[in-house]
């Protein structure tokens, strides 16, 4: 995994931080966080076309903790995450529904990479554990 979020720096270091959201307004984001050690934002479609994304598919990555589980696994800011188990998922909210059952020690497979409307893709499942 670690050799192919080498290829997505680039993308990584121009994606802007993703704004403070409030906890109640984003219950996966703090699920992905609190599990994960992940901070998730939706792809605007100004940031789909900025990125020559496929439209309306995945979730950005747009901060990872230090020491967490994602960050050892070797997934970084700027990635996008398409598939939450045998799940797609296109918005955080969709993410929250599959988290939401998520325990401490569960393993659950990520597909994330990128998908560019070209058609070129850098995809890779990875599992990662609960903490």
């Amino acid at each position: 995994m670690r050799e192919v979020v080498k290829g997505f720096k680039a993308v990584a270091q121009k994606q802007p931080s993703a704004e403070p959201r409030s906890t109640s307004n984003q219950p996966a984001a703090a699920n992905a966080d609190r599990l994960f050690g992940m901070q998730l934002q939706d792809l605007t479609a100004e940031l789909t076309d900025a990125l020559g994304l496929v439209p309306r598919r995945g979730v950005l990555v747009s901060a990872v903790e230090p020491g967490s589980p994602a960050a050892e696994i070797g997934i970084e800011r700027g990635l996008v995450i398409y598939r939450v188990g045998r799940h797609d998922v296109n918005s955080v909210k969709s993410i929250e529904s599959f988290l939401a059952r998520v325990q401490n020690g569960m393993t659950v497979d990520f597909t994330v990479g990128i998908a560019r409307s070209d058609g070129t893709r850098q995809l890779q499942t990875v599992p990662l554990t609960a903490r």
